[in-house]
């Protein structure tokens, strides 16, 4: 004879709710919600040193906009040390990146020393344009503009560009000219 058990029985119910009850089961518990709280905890602490982190480092993106856009054109007219005005002519060549910058840094390294000079539009000290004028111009899209720097004592070593962003952030050097000549004659 077979024995046909009940589906809810007294016993089993019992058995069930002592079951519920045991102190072995609500540790089993406890410790899975600590556990779940350790892991939520963690994640938050993680979480406050990698997103400022990584929002600094991606802050910084404008500049590889426009890191290679700026260079310094090796023209033996243009870009050349005038020995008996002791200035500087330096050619910069600008690509498309109006929108993205306010104007560059000139830096020129002579005799041990150096000289940055900020060219931005309008009238910048120790820089005027090329023909004479004090009113300083940024190349467009894809132009060129030649400024003479005074107070160049001898003949420089390199000539370097750096952009300026529109939020005043100045970018890693775009471009280096090792190759100064004098002025021809």
């Amino acid at each position: 004879m077979k024995m046909v058990k009940k589906a809810n029985s007294r016993s089993e119910f019992s058995f069930n709710s002592n079951l519920l009850n045991s102190k072995r089961s609500q540790s089993q518990i406890i410790g899975s919600v600590l556990l779940i709280l350790l892991v939520l905890i963690s994640a938050m602490i993680i979480m406050a040193f990698v997103v400022p982190f990584v929002k600094n480092k991606l802050s910084g993106t404008e500049c590889l906009d426009v890191i290679d856009k700026f260079q310094i054109k090796n023209n033996p007219t243009y870009t050349c040390y005038d020995l008996s005005s002791t200035n500087m002519n330096v050619q910069v060549h600008v690509g498309d990146v109006q929108n993205l910058t306010k104007g560059f840094q000139i830096n020129v390294e002579f005799g041990g020393s150096s000289k940055a000079v900020s060219v931005f539009p309008g009238t910048t000290d120790d820089v005027i344009m090329y023909e004479g004028s004090s009113d300083i111009e940024l190349p467009g899209k894809n132009e060129e503009r030649t400024y003479v720097i005074s107070g160049i004592d001898s003949l420089p070593d390199s000539i370097s560009v750096y952009p300026i962003l529109k939020d005043d952030k100045s970018c890693e050097v775009s471009d280096v000219l090792n190759n100064v000549v004098n002025c021809l004659g």
